[in-house]
């Protein structure tokens, strides 16, 4: 496996741009598998297509879809309570191991018994978040493929990215940190 490493001060065009040259630098649309693994934003879900358009997966991360899954149990439930962590841990089993259709189908089930207007809403909420990322979430076809489900190694890359510009005392201005987190990425990549 290959790790490409890229930053930029620049905004979401600036990345995307960035990230097309890497991938053609990398001759990425030869490799046999070509996955992205992101969290829900809007902002990367219509950048990626554009930036890398033959990818074989782009997979929502596990992690934020059980994010909005426990704000939607808590909200319902009680926070931490044991009916809250009942819901989402049966929600993160059925999405894990039989897809969003079958979690789909219970949202709605109980969103239909549920009397309050703000419970209701909540698991609204959480139907049209996942409904919106479907293509995104058919987790038992990523783990059956051995895919990885979650972006914990990006997301601690991006704080290595940062660190050296957020320590204590540092002071960058946008000049100044962006050749910096290119050296960074650099020093990061295997490719």
């Amino acid at each position: 496996a290959r790790e490409q490493v890229v930053a930029t001060a620049g905004d979401h065009h600036v990345l995307g741009r960035l990230v097309r040259r890497q991938a053609v630098r990398l001759g990425l649309n030869q490799f046999d598998q070509r996955l992205a693994i992101a969290d829900g934003a809007d902002w990367i879900y219509h950048q990626l297509p554009r930036t890398i358009p033959a990818l074989d997966a782009f997979i929502l991360d596990f992690y934020h879809l059980s994010e909005h899954i426990w704000l939607a149990s808590n909200t319902c439930f009680g926070l931490n309570s044991q009916k809250a962590a009942s819901f989402a841990s049966e929600l993160l089993h059925r999405a894990k191991h039989q897809g969003v259709t079958e979690l789909l189908l219970i949202l709605a089930s109980e969103r239909k018994a549920l009397r309050s207007p703000g419970k209701r809403q909540a698991l609204q909420e959480l139907i049209n978040y996942i409904t919106k990322r479907m293509g995104q979430c058919d987790y038992p076809r990523y783990i059956r493929q051995g895919w990885q489900i979650g972006s914990g190694p990006t997301e601690a890359m991006c704080k290595v990215l940062t660190y050296r510009l957020k320590g204590s005392g540092m002071r960058w201005d946008r000049q100044g940190a962006e050749p910096i987190m290119a050296l960074i990425a650099l020093e990061q990549s295997n490719a």
